[in-house]
Formats: C-alpha cells, structure tokens, sequence
C-alpha cells in the first residue's frame, strides 16, 4: 500500500470515527457563503456578549464544580456588567479576540479566560495535540417576539452537550476547528494526588469560554442535537494534554511545525500533499522517517538530536533531506 493510499484511508476511518462519536444523525443543508453567514454569526454572538453576564465563576478547588461558570441574560433595567464590557480587561475573567484566517476570510473568535496560568508546570497544546476537557457545549439561537407591533430580538442559548467527567483524551485536528483555535491559549493543571480521589480532580487548570461562528464549528451540517449554521458557545476546563504523534514515525507533531507558525497544513517537505505531521516519509526517499532518524537503532529522546547527514546536530535532519537516508 502507497503512502497516499494509507494517508486517505486513515482519513477516511479517522471521519467516520469522529462522526459516530459526535452524532448518530448527520445531515447537510445548502452551501452559504462564508462571508454572509461569518456576518450574521458575529451579530449573533456579539449581541449575546451585550446582553449576558457572568452571574458567578465557582472557585473550589480540588473540586467538580470548580470553575463552573453561569452567563445569564442581563434583566429589563439591569446593571450587570456585560460579557462585552470584559474585553481586554486589566484583569480577570478577561474577555479577548482571537483571529483566525480560513475560508478567505477573517474570523474573530471571542474567548473568555477567568483566571491567569497558575499550574507552574502546566502546558499548552497545540492544534493538533490530544486534550482531556470538561466542557459544556450550547448553540445560540435568535429568537423574535413582537408585541404591540414591535419586534424584539432575544438570544437564546440551548445546551446540546454537557461531559462534566471525561474519560479520554481528545484530538484537536479531529474536533472542530475552534477547539484547535483556542484550547493552545491555555494551559493545564496539575493531577490532585489527594489519595484515591473519586472522580480524578485536577488544580490550577486553565478554564474559560470560547464563542464560535458556524464557520469554526459545523457550518452547514446539521446533527440531531445541533442545527446547521449554529454558532456555539463553549464552557471548559483544560485538565490534561499529551503530545500527539498522529504518523507514528517518532517524532513528536508539534516539531513538525516546521516554521514554527501553528498552522500544521504548510510544512509538506517533499510537496506530496501529505503534511509532515501526517508523513510516514517526510522528505519523500523512500525511508521511512521513523527508520532515518534512528541512532543505533533507537529513537531520539528529542527532536533536537535527531542528526542530519554528516551525523551531527548542526544541519538539516536526515528525515528531511532526501540525499541521504
């Protein structure tokens, strides 16, 4: 089997994966375009940002509840501060923007973090590492109302997924593309070594909420708890995160950002169509990477010693310079 053929077919599995997990019904409505509905999303998610406020941030640590968040719409003649007056505010929970380039057009992604990185050794992910997330997950929903011939319009937010207790790490290249967005602005906490806690806790972790267009999110697909064109508002909690190596050839995936830019979709070496991180032959020999960057027959530790030709550190990796092997 090619290495094409192995790339689409772990693709192919990986999808229909992804899809049974997600929902049992999925379904597709007419295409729009990316620009018209990125629009209407902010609309919506920017007056949900004017009209709610954070009515309280739990903070117990060591415990489930920790970090639970509750946004309530601001009443008729309210004062609560809004969502919307947090952004970019001296301190915390802190409201910023994040933009994000795909689809030919400039998405800014709303994103709430409650509290600074306390865990001394917590870490961030990249976009195509593994997480393991507590999370809440809601769509948003405009909702109209007219009395005495004036026309009111509410946002509404409906819950379609709750996981308070997760139990497996998942992949940020296969979720949506907001999570892959925003889980790399925080980091981890630490494991609570209390002996034999029931359910595991975690401290210090990163937490927050992410506001996400349909075009970060499902877009058109239509799922049985989610409708097409849905923009999302996620609660989460960032416990844990392992270093992903999706092509299993002994090197990490987030060293084979090869510039370094986040984007794991530009670093192709030998320009076959197959992203290095997904590459069982990154420089295109005939060699298997993981078989190349051996010493001794053993895989490096880390991808600072893998050598380059001449057998030193100093040069381009053997992995990526088809002239020697």
């Amino acid at each position: 089997m090619n290495k094409f053929k192995l790339y689409f077919l772990l693709i192919s599995v990986t999808f229909v994966l992804f899809s049974c997990n997600k929902s049992d019904t999925v379904a597709s409505v007419p295409l729009r375009e990316y620009g018209v509905q990125n629009s209407t999303d902010k609309e919506t998610i920017e007056n949900y940002l004017r009209t709610y406020y954070i009515e309280s941030v739990m903070n117990h640590p060591g415990f489930t509840d920790d970090q639970d968040v509750k946004l309530t719409k601001i009443p008729v003649n309210g004062s609560q501060p809004s969502i919307m007056s947090l952004l970019d505010s001296p301190t915390f929970p802190k409201l910023s923007i994040k933009k994000v380039r795909l689809h030919d057009i400039d998405y800014e992604v709303y994103y709430l973090k409650f509290r600074a990185d306390n865990d001394v050794d917590g870490k961030s992910p990249c976009r195509v590492d593994e997480v393991l997330a507590a999370y809440s997950g809601s769509y948003l929903t405009n909702k109209s109302t007219t009395t005495n011939s004036i026309t009111v319009t509410d946002i509404t937010s409906t819950v379609f997924e709750t996981v308070l207790y997760p139990q497996q790490r998942l992949a940020l290249d296969r979720t949506i593309r907001g999570w892959a967005e925003i889980f790399p602005l925080f980091k981890t906490g630490s494991f609570d070594a209390t002996p034999s806690p029931d359910p595991a806790s975690y401290l210090n972790f990163g937490a927050g909420v992410m506001f996400l267009p349909s075009g970060l999110a499902y877009y058109n697909v239509t799922t049985s708890t989610i409708p097409a064109y849905s923009s999302l508002v996620f609660s989460f909690k960032l416990y844990d995160m392992k270093r992903a190596d999706q092509d299993g050839d002994g090197i990490l995936s987030v060293d084979e950002d090869l510039n370094g830019d986040g984007d794991f979709t530009n670093d192709d070496t030998d320009g076959d169509g197959v992203q290095n991180y997904l590459d069982i032959d990154d420089d295109g020999d005939g060699y298997l990477t993981k078989n190349e960057i051996k010493i001794n027959g053993v895989l490096p530790t880390s991808y600072d010693l893998i050598q380059d030709c001449s057998g030193t550190t100093n040069g381009i990796k053997k992995h990526l310079n088809k002239t020697c092997h």
